[in-house]
């Protein structure tokens, strides 16, 4: 489908060349004005796709685009909307009424802009690399195509966890004639095209390469592995579980887990968004949470329940204390919702020391782990009825955190028992990296723990009527962008937003 979704998701093109900066300029302006633009072809295909070094250059404008997407919305689009943190009275609108349940299609964070323009990168690149035949080393360019392919997909799951039903644009713009105003695709096409995607992905990649900070086959196993979760096929999770290990470059043996965000490029790490303050501007998914004025805070509720669970097995979780700064609790008793403990922070990129904001100016971004894979490993192994492996998986994340392993005969054969420890190890392992809400919604567990959390913690202390039940399925994704939706008509809001 060539097509404009609206007039900011043109992809920019970067300065990569001078016909491209120039292009740039006139791409940036509204939709009307674009119709005057002459036909992208005859820039891109006699001034650029030459090289590899012009490919890499389009791809690496792509992890721009993830870069600003992550700093629109990312706390806003997974953390603030779980359990797992409160929107600060002193944050202002829109902080609580994400965290509560009140989203409406005002907040910045209901645009999708720079996920579409990710998308323009991919669909240029997909359509551009197959006419370099002879120009690049064929290995090279089906990797290249293999990241291309990757990155498309990681863009459409995003928006298919984010808003649901959304445009689905698969080709670029190369010509007046391809400009059009997409209406929604059902969120299952969308979803579709993500599971092909990976599998052309998959058939082209280069397993030899190794990489951290932009695609590598660790990646897309990683990424194949969460996505086969959400498709509910289990064997294909542990299937691309296996290909990841096979890979020999990652463990958690030796790993510190103060260091998987602090320092981000541990063996743990598999893919990681680096960050450069004078390139990239402030890392605000950072600031944010360790600042002294933060406007989201660690909820009471997780405090408490991390202290029961230490106290079940009589140890200490190491997570814990390289998580929360859990001393600014010692004293709170209640009206925790209005009256938040001063300074409350998560400092999982800093553990144990509070540092000047400026200083988380340029922290890396964790965005797959060996630990979230293994810990969805063992999730697909006991939904296949492999308890046994199951429970060794778990127990890998367990010892890390210096928690005593679990024995399978304490789980006598009941599944459900297991998989709720297994979500347990998740909610506190991946604590503030962006997995919480993801994983109510994939294991439809949304309306059960959010509204127990909104009736129980969040009118405990001082909340009631504040929040809104989640009740039916619109709700569970963002509004549209009043802005979106004014410059084209064909698209609708979301449910009764």
């Amino acid at each position: 489908m060539k097509s404009f979704v609206s007039c900011p998701f043109v992809h920019r093109a970067f300065v990569l060349c001078t016909s491209f900066a120039a292009l740039s300029l006139i791409l940036s302006s509204c939709l009307n004005e674009f119709l005057t633009v002459e036909p992208l072809a005859d820039i891109t295909t006699e001034g650029y796709w030459q090289s590899e070094s012009d490919v890499r250059a389009e791809l690496n404008a792509g992890y721009a685009h993830i870069k600003n997407a992550y700093k629109t919305g990312f706390l806003y689009w997974t953390e603030a909307r779980s359990d797992n943190f409160l929107g600060n009275v002193t944050g202002g609108s829109p902080v609580q009424n994400i965290t509560l349940n009140k989203l409406h299609s005002n907040i910045g964070a209901c645009n999708w802009n720079n996920w579409y323009n990710l998308i323009s990168v991919s669909n240029y690149a997909i359509h551009f690399i197959p006419t370099m035949n002879g120009k690049v080393d064929e290995y090279r360019l089906n990797h290249l195509l293999s990241e291309a392919y990757f990155l498309r997909a990681f863009a459409y799951f995003n928006l298919y966890r984010i808003w649901g039903d959304v445009p689905l644009v698969t080709e670029p713009v190369l010509r007046k004639s391809d400009v059009t105003k997409p209406g929604k695709t059902d969120k299952n096409k969308i979803f579709e095209l993500v599971v092909s995607d990976l599998r052309k992905a998959d058939s082209l990649v280069d397993v030899t390469v190794n990489e951290i900070f932009i695609y590598s086959p660790a990646a897309l196993y990683a990424l194949t592995t969460d996505v086969a979760m959400w498709e509910k096929d289990y064997e294909k999770a542990v299937n691309f579980s296996d290909k990841l290990f096979a890979l020999g470059k990652h463990t958690l043996i030796g790993v510190d887990f103060a260091d998987v965000c602090r320092d981000a490029t541990t063996a743990d790490n598999i893919w990681t968004l680096k960050w450069n303050y004078t390139t990239d501007g402030e890392n605000n998914i950072c600031s944010t949470l360790a600042n002294s004025a933060n406007p989201l805070v660690p909820t009471f509720e997780i405090f408490q329940k991390w202290f029961a669970w230490e106290r079940e097995f009589s140890a200490r979780d190491m997570r814990r204390v390289a998580t929360i700064d859990s001393s600014k609790y010692k004293t709170f008793t209640t009206k925790h919702v209005m009256a938040l403990p001063n300074s409350t922070q998560c400092w999982k990129w800093s553990p144990g020391e509070h540092k000047p904001q400026t200083e988380y100016q340029e922290c890396y971004i964790p965005m797959y782990r060996l630990a979230d894979i293994i810990l969805l490993r063992a999730e697909a192994l006991n939904r296949l009825g492999r308890m046994e492996e199951a429970v060794t998986e778990m127990n890998k994340v367990r010892v890390r955190a210096g928690l005593p392993e679990k024995e399978l005969a304490y789980y006598a054969g009941d599944t459900d028992k297991l998989e709720e420890d297994i979500w347990q190890e998740r909610q506190f392992e991946l604590y503030a990296e962006g997995r919480r809400w993801f994983d109510l919604m994939r294991t439809g567990r949304v309306e059960k723990v959010m509204n127990h959390y909104f009736e129980g913690y969040i009118s405990k202390y001082g909340g009631a009527g504040a929040y809104r039940l989640f009740e039916e399925e619109w709700q569970l994704y963002w509004p549209v962008h009043q802005d979106i939706l004014n410059e084209n008509e064909n698209l609708h809001q979301t449910g009764a937003y």
